[in-house]
């Protein structure tokens, strides 16, 4: 009778055990999963087409008015904070950068490309959009200092790249910025898991003069959550 007791306890604890390694294993995939939005293909003036869905993408945040909104490299949102009550603070290098084609928007504050200078959690949201293959290496430390800085969300968008993408598509990113680091989805993922942020959702950007490059992911826009 007491051998019976003790393969019965034994069961159980092996039942729990697996059932815990089951939930670990769910809780993972789920955090894994995330959904993927494919704008619809832009076909003229591109680059405003980017800003309005990145302003839409902010809209369906609900931020609460007040929130404080930080435009790293960028000054493409001021009517729009305006507009929604937001708190909107523009910051960019002192001066152009003496290579590639980035856009270079001054009128707000300033910085060295490496040091922001800002508090812990001082914005509700950080914008970085489109502007780490221009600061290839500063990347990892101005990501870690984002990640500070931010209280809640972060929106990185970026242009990438791997090894089998079409030649054409790496003298494009060669010409606009030189030197640049042009990460796939996969290392950007992988970064973000390191700093311990969760991707919330991806959004793809497309152009129409790009489609005959074939099906690859040429511009994304990933939301992420501290």
């Amino acid at each position: 009778m007491k051998s019976s007791k003790v393969n019965l306890l034994l069961v159980i604890l092996l039942v729990i055990i697996i059932l815990i390694q089951l939930i670990t294993i769910f809780k993972k995939h789920k955090e894994q999963f995330v959904t993927m939005e494919r704008f619809p293909v832009c076909k003229s003036d591109c680059f405003n087409y980017r800003i309005n869905k990145t302003k839409n993408i902010i809209k369906n945040l609900n931020l609460e008015q007040g929130s404080k909104i930080l435009d790293i490299g960028g000054n493409n949102y001021v009517d729009f904070c305006k507009n929604n009550k937001y708190e909107y603070t523009m910051i960019d290098l002192k001066s152009p950068q003496e290579t590639g084609g980035g856009g270079y928007y001054p009128g707000g504050l300033t910085y060295d490309g490496r040091n922001l200078p800002f508090k812990k959690n001082q914005f509700d949201l950080v914008i970085v959009s489109f502007v780490f293959h221009h600061a290839s290496n500063n990347t990892l430390f101005l990501l870690k200092q984002i990640k500070d800085i931010s209280s809640k969300y972060i929106l990185v968008g970026e242009d990438l790249s791997e090894l089998d993408y079409p030649m054409e598509w790496h003298k494009r990113n060669f010409e606009h910025q030189p030197g640049g680091i042009f990460r796939s989805d996969e290392e950007w993922k992988e970064l973000f898991s390191l700093y311990n942020l969760k991707l919330i959702k991806q959004f793809t950007v497309s152009h129409d003069r790009e489609k005959h490059l074939g099906d690859h992911i040429f511009r994304t826009i990933y939301l992420l959550e501290k």
